[in-house]
């Protein structure tokens, strides 16, 4: 059996190694997500949010014996807490965060990577999936469900675990130009034996939205509330490129 905490990273992901200090938390009573209040360029919808720290004290986490720390690409232009410590089907903090800006181009899915992050310097324990995408930042949303329903087709998607936060990306793709080849460049392999992420797999690709579910697993026999959180990256490459990250961080306890 592969140990929890198995790191899966990708260096061209970006964002994995970070481990931002420690964000406000809420809590909430379970219900579905719901709709979100206006927003501009990068703002959240939950809790109120506290400051990221600034890009020049975001470094990588303390790795255990089983984690790597993977070389970071770029710099980073900001790095923001969007959505902090929550339930994320909580109905009156849904997890929702909308970005305007123009189309095309969509922004294309260009990593996914996956990591275990011990708890260190008074920050909580987590796993984190990021998803790193071109010329802009996405509109997302999150939630828990049973299962995981593919997009169009209506049938479940298989994925490990005991529960699956559905993510939901809007205004993107996963294709390229001819709608036939995938744009993701890097990616995990499958399942994850994470200690709270256990699977992830794609749902849907359509018409601007993407959409990916993460299996989480949680004692069989409990009501968990997994705490969210969702972390922004910008970055800039060295050959001026510009790379987006959305980082989801389930909370191990």
């Amino acid at each position: 059996m592969t140990p929890l905490r198995k790191l899966t990273v990708l260096a061209t992901a970006g964002l994995i190694a970070f481990a931002p200090a420690a964000c406000a938390r809420g809590g909430g009573s379970a219900g579905p997500a719901g709709p979100g209040r206006s927003a501009g360029a990068a703002v959240s919808v939950g809790p109120a949010v506290s400051p990221a720290p600034s890009p020049s004290a975001v470094g990588p986490p303390v790795a255990s014996p089983t984690e790597v720390t993977p070389t970071m690409t770029g710099r980073v232009v900001s790095a923001t807490v969007t959505y902090p410590w929550h339930w994320p089907n909580d109905v009156g903090s849904p997890a929702v965060v909308r970005h305007d800006y123009a189309v095309p181009p969509v922004p294309r899915l260009a990593a996914i990577g996956a990591a275990s992050h011990p708890g260190t310097g008074g920050e909580r324990a987590y796993d984190r999936m990021s998803f790193t995408f071109t010329t802009a930042m996405p509109g997302y949303s999150f939630a828990f469900a049973d299962q995981l329903i593919g997009d169009g087709t209506g049938q479940p998607v298989p994925v490990k675990g005991n529960g699956v936060l559905r993510v939901m990306f809007r205004q993107a793709q996963a294709h390229n130009a001819g709608g036939t080849d995938s744009s993701i460049l890097t990616k995990p392999s499958r399942p994850l034996h994470l200690t709270r992420m256990t699977d992830y797999a794609p749902a849907g690709d359509f018409e601007g939205v993407v959409t990916y579910g993460i299996g989480v697993g949680w004692p069989v026999h409990s009501n968990p509330q997994p705490q969210v959180r969702a972390y922004e990256v910008v970055r800039v490459l060295a050959d001026g490129q510009m790379r987006y990250t959305v980082a989801i961080d389930i909370a191990v306890r």
